[in-house]
């Protein structure tokens, strides 16, 4: 391994000809190869693991220092890791970055899964919103139905109510004429 300047001064290592990454590398990169690399995949679980402790440091710039160096040397541990890793995109040559350029990457990936969390947060804050509302649609909406069944239900009683008084009008009349006699007929019809 030789070592070279690479991507902002910093110095990278060279790896054998024939590297392949292996499943606990860290593939450092754009894309989606290196995003579904499953040394990436196993490296954003490790970083998730850490996201509480790196909140909890909240404006601490040593904790969080501290968080990233945790996160650095778990992956250092793994067997068979190489670390980080980046192609070099003129020559397809394989190097481990530097140990900066690894921390800037976990930094990064730190502060996305943040970033996820909260917009996560902040969409199911929205929601619980939302379903309150209509929560209280639903609740007013109901009080107001029952409010009109009271009122039909009132206007249907009256209705009957008064459909009952004319039907005992009518049967009133009904005995009143059949209490009438003959001749109190014909005097009210003016044939006596």
């Amino acid at each position: 391994m030789c070592q070279q300047k690479g991507r902002n001064s910093k110095i990278t290592s060279m790896l054998t000809d024939n590297f392949i990454p292996s499943s606990c590398d860290i593939i450092c990169g754009k894309g989606k190869d290196c995003y579904d690399h499953i040394g990436n995949k196993w490296f954003r679980h490790v970083v998730s693991l850490y996201t509480d402790e790196y909140i909890a440091a909240g404006e601490n710039k040593f904790k969080k220092i501290k968080v990233v160096s945790d996160i650095f040397n778990k992956v250092q541990e793994s067997e068979n890791n190489t670390g980080f890793v980046s192609k070099d995109r003129r020559s397809g040559e394989w190097r481990a970055v530097s140990v900066t350029r690894a921390r800037e990457k976990i930094g990064h990936e730190l502060r996305v899964i943040v970033s996820r969390r909260e917009k996560k947060a902040e969409k199911s804050k929205k929601l619980y919103h939302e379903a309150q509302k209509f929560r209280r649609l639903y609740v007013i909406q109901q009080a107001i139905f029952v409010e009109l069944k009271a009122k039909s239900d009132m206007e249907i009683a009256l209705v009957q109510d008064e459909e009952m008084d004319e039907v005992q009008c009518t049967m009133m009349e009904d005995n009143v004429i059949k209490e009438i006699d003959d001749t109190d007929l014909m005097y009210m019809l003016g044939l006596d």
